[in-house]
């Protein structure tokens, strides 16, 4: 009798951790560290953390995302196909039928290589070259010289019915890799103004896929700057933006040997970085590199010529994405015996208002499943991340926006081979799923995975932010948005509530709020014979509060819509002892205005709405 109840018991419990395992492989649990592990996961109804130190509402319950409507246009039908052969050779393809598509006449092709300009004997790679047309026909081929070629095909009068551009990846020759090395790999993925709840509802697929195949998915991953360029570069260097600015300044040249790149390159590893949608105002590529700044540089592609159809952003016969997908495949596939680390980014489908991200998700999910079939992944660490969320349009008009804006997705894939040798490493990253995280504990990380590699660097110190650490380890429960290096503007850490318009403290932050935005707007430098319109109060969107017990502060955050012209901004606000301050920046929430096309500073575009001054002359 006693024997059959330890036999079942017995038999319970070797079920219960062979389940575990099965749900979580590689690392084993106690029982207080598997509830605790499905509590972090999991997070609760109200919260997405909660923790000592920050806890997150839960916004995403009532967020309602709607994204534009899809316009059915294409970049074109792509008819010929260059195909590499070997490392240094490529195959000229003619889809026959999908020619006649342009013409259904005689027609000639030829094809040309894409080089950065000569600029006083040094390569400058924010101008191009080409070299002469060379014709080809179906089935030629030829050496590969460079990696960008543009394929021209004319018809009867040499008019052009065909452009297109291709990016071949030209593998570097190395003689000193060492196939036995253990070393990780790392991609990162970014897409531009993606939240974690707005991936979620817009790239379900992706979402679906990452879950399914035990991707880890970071809840309390915080932005720590306005745009992209500063939470890009805090990523990238381990920097505050002050002093990124000031070393990038006046070309990224400059600053090239404080990203994370450099270092992998000085460890042995293969780089490579790509950027698309190179006209938009503050992306990281903006400013561009005269210089490649990675062994793989993408620019040039772009550079051929990018144009809008409808949603997409088009390279020629392609989405400048799915460019980039293509090259990040052939780009892993190519090292997969080496050691690499390349980031990539797109913001073509994500960045305005008018692209739709779910035009995208099918591709994305294929690029995963591509390198998990090609074994890339066993030892390849993917962040697939932002760096914010939406910061404009009708959805920053709801209280949601607050959090939304300031908290970008953050998904990792951790390599198989990792997890059965780190064990407690792996189990912190699964822990750190419900803490309070940032682009400097992520910069930390990439030095962590350089020294796992068992390379010996010197490892540049985290000056800007001393708390930050990889999370690899496991990050405090009692972290706060100062200690993790967030400035109050952007700290979600804390739940907000409405407050009354008439309430005296609300009428005076919302006085406070309309004066800086008016003194600003008289004091704009705007080109001869122009200025800015001084903008009144037309409404209020909403206005929510909060208390900081530890600094004994009250803060608020409204929206205000200034009219005449409808231009919608958030503004923060601080009570300490007994005086009001505003917390800058104070930026617009509507979508970019073209109406401030007169400032001599590109900053202010935003405060102002262009006017003539009456009877004003242009003195020549």
């Amino acid at each position: 009798m006693y024997s059959s109840k330890i036999l079942k018991s017995f038999l319970m419990a070797f079920f219960l951790v062979l389940t575990v395992y099965k749900i979580y492989p590689n690392v084993y649990y106690g029982d207080n560290e598997l509830i605790k592990y499905n509590q972090d996961k999991l997070g609760t109804e109200d919260y997405l953390i909660n923790n000592p130190g920050c806890y997150i509402p839960n916004y995403e319950k009532t967020m309602k995302f709607k994204e534009a409507n899809v316009m059915n246009k294409t970049c074109g039908v792509r008819a010929v196909f260059i195909k590499k052969v070997f490392d240094s050779e490529i195959l000229f393809i003619i889809d026959k039928n999908k020619i006649k598509y342009y013409t259904k006449k005689k027609y000639s092709c030829c094809y040309q290589f894409v080089s950065p300009s000569i600029i006083l004997g040094k390569k400058d790679y924010t101008s191009l070259r080409y070299s002469k047309c060379e014709d080809f026909k179906n089935g030629t081929k030829a050496e590969l010289k460079e990696e960008i070629i543009t394929v021209t095909c004319t018809a009867a009068k040499s008019s052009v019915i065909y452009k297109d551009a291709y990016a071949i990846l030209k593998k570097i020759k190395r003689n000193d890799v060492k196939k036995n090395e253990k070393s990780w790999n790392v991609i990162i993925l970014g897409m531009d103004t993606m939240s974690r709840a707005r991936a979620y509802n817009s790239i379900p697929k992706t979402t679906d896929y990452m879950l399914k195949h035990d991707w880890l998915d970071y809840r309390g991953y915080q932005k720590v700057g306005y745009n992209t360029f500063p939470n890009v570069m805090s990523l990238l260097t381990g920097k505050h933006v002050s002093k990124v600015y000031k070393a990038c300044v006046p070309t990224m040249d400059s600053c090239n040997h404080m990203i994370i790149w450099s270092d992998f390159k000085k460890a042995g590893y293969v780089t490579a970085t790509g950027e698309d949608y190179l006209s938009l105002p503050d992306t990281f590529g903006k400013l561009g590199y005269k210089s490649s700044p990675t062994d793989h540089y993408l620019r040039q592609l772009f550079l051929t010529g990018e144009n809008s159809h409808g949603n997409l952003v088009c390279t020629k016969k392609m989405p400048s994405t799915n460019h980039i997908l293509d090259y990040a495949t052939s780009f892993a596939e190519s090292y997969k015996d080496d050691k690499f680390f390349g980031m990539f980014w797109f913001n073509s489908y994500t960045h305005n208002l008018i692209n739709v991200p779910q035009l995208i998700d099918h591709d994305i999910v294929k690029f995963y499943s591509n390198l998990h079939d090609s074994g890339i992944m066993n030892k390849t660490f993917i962040f697939f991340l932002s760096d914010h969320g939406l910061r404009y349009g009708d959805s920053r008009k709801l209280f949601e926006s607050y959090y939304e804006e300031r908290l970008p997705m953050l998904f990792l894939w951790v390599p198989y081979d990792f997890r059965k040798i780190y064990e407690n490493e792996y189990k912190n990253l699964i822990v750190n799923q419900n803490r309070l995280l940032t682009p400097y504990d992520l910069h930390a990380t990439f030095w962590d995975i350089i020294l796992k590699s068992k390379i010996l660097v010197n490892k540049t110190n985290l000056d800007d932010c001393p708390y930050c650490e990889s999370i690899f380890k496991e990050i405090n429960t009692h972290r706060t948005c100062t200690g993790a290096n967030v400035d109050e503007k952007w700290c979600t850490c804390h739940e907000m509530t409405s407050i009354d318009q008439k309430h005296v403290d609300a009428n005076g932050t919302i006085e406070l709020v309309v004066k800086y935005l008016q003194d600003k707007m008289r004091n704009i430098k705007t080109i001869p014979c122009m200025k800015c319109i001084v903008l009144n109060l037309k409404k209020v969107l909403r206005i929510h509060t909060y208390h900081d017990e530890t600094f004994n502060s009250t803060y608020y955050v409204l929206a205000i819509v200034m009219s005449p012209a409808d231009v919608a901004y958030e503004a923060t606000i601080v009570k300490r002892n007994g005086k009001f301050d505003i917390i800058n920046p104070t930026y617009t929430i509507s979508p970019y205005n073209v109406r401030g096309s007169c400032v001599i500073e590109p900053n202010h575009r935003s405060y102002c709405v262009c006017t003539k001054i009456a009877k004003c002359k242009i003195k020549h």
